[in-house]
């Protein structure tokens, strides 16, 4: 099946969604780290996403039989795209602006380049030179120790760290799905099990951290609820819809879109709700980093006889 070579008004709107809702899961993350424990976020937003995405697989009949290799694969992307990608991500909003977290995950592109090229496909030289320029934007973010939120310039480091982990696992989890074509599956499905399996991770591991004993439900303000819910059901459950509709619908390069448009969406939002700064430094890591990911979704794809 030919994906649509015309944008049509459905598609637009999907992405324009898309790229407004990704870009303010940064920011969401960052005020309800204020209200929640930053593993209890993860694993509450998608156990709450994963659930309703069970039901909806199951009531409209997408729910379909799957291999062993293929429930493996997703198990393991559970691991590495929701314990991994959120859950480090959510320990980095901590120490590090929204804005800034957003920018380094665009990285995942150069990533996922580096990935294929480990497996044997070795990319064209735009595409390496891009990997380069992305991965020099990388450097000058680490070194802008100043961009910590105020008071915790000590742990910038660990940010930076906590971020590395969250990028790179997020993408061997991309990576893993593409090479095993175990994404034939409805989407509803896929994300359900991922959400599930990864929220149950995370949330074993934030039990055993002592983060249940600071749980204050009853005390929670009406904003922390509000943003929590923005997460789970828009954040996490319209957003990955969004994404699997597109994902068939048109040309993966225009998907591909949303890695440096979200970030420049999570920059202003993180400016002007939170008054997080914009340096020149964080300004040019970020033109590095976003020129690279364009360099590669740009990048037209040689047909297969």
């Amino acid at each position: 099946m030919t994906k649509q070579a015309s944008i049509s008004p459905r598609v637009m709107i999907s992405l324009g969604l898309l790229y407004l809702i990704w870009g303010s899961t940064f920011l969401s993350v960052r005020i309800l780290l204020d209200y929640l424990p930053p593993l209890v976020i993860t694993f509450s937003r998608n156990y709450t996403a994963g659930l309703l995405l069970l039901i909806w697989s199951i009531v409209g009949g997408h729910w379909k039989r799957m291999s062993v290799k293929h429930w493996r694969v997703h198990l393991q992307a559970g691991i590495l795209l929701i314990a991994l990608g959120n859950g480090f991500m959510s320990l980095a909003g901590r120490i590090v602006p929204s804005g800034f977290s957003s920018v380094f995950m665009a990285l995942g592109p150069s990533l996922l380049v580096l990935f294929f090229w480990i497996d044997g496909r070795k990319p064209s030289i735009r595409k390496m030179l891009a990997t380069g320029i992305g991965l020099l934007g990388i450097i000058a973010l680490a070194s802008q120790k100043t961009l910590a939120i105020s008071g915790q310039e000590q742990g910038y480091l660990m940010g930076i760290f906590y971020l590395s982990i969250a990028v790179i696992g997020w993408n061997i989890g991309v990576f893993r799905i593409q090479v095993t074509s175990a994404n034939t599956y409805h989407f509803t499905q896929v994300c359900a099990i991922q959400m599930l399996f990864g929220a149950f991770i995370v949330s074993l591991i934030s039990y055993f951290h002592g983060d249940f004993e600071l749980i204050h439900i009853t005390a929670l303000p009406i904003k922390a609820w509000s943003v929590f819910l923005y997460l789970a059901l828009i954040g996490s459950m319209l957003g990955f819809s969004l994404f699997g509709y597109l994902s068939k619908a048109c040309d993966a390069t225009l998907v591909a879109t949303y890695t440096y448009v979200n970030p420049v969406i999570a920059l202003i939002l993180g400016n002007l709700i939170l008054d997080e700064p914009l340096s020149i430094g964080l300004l040019l890591a970020s033109f590095l980093i976003l020129f690279a990911v364009v360099l590669i979704t740009t990048e037209k794809q040689k047909s297969i006889a």
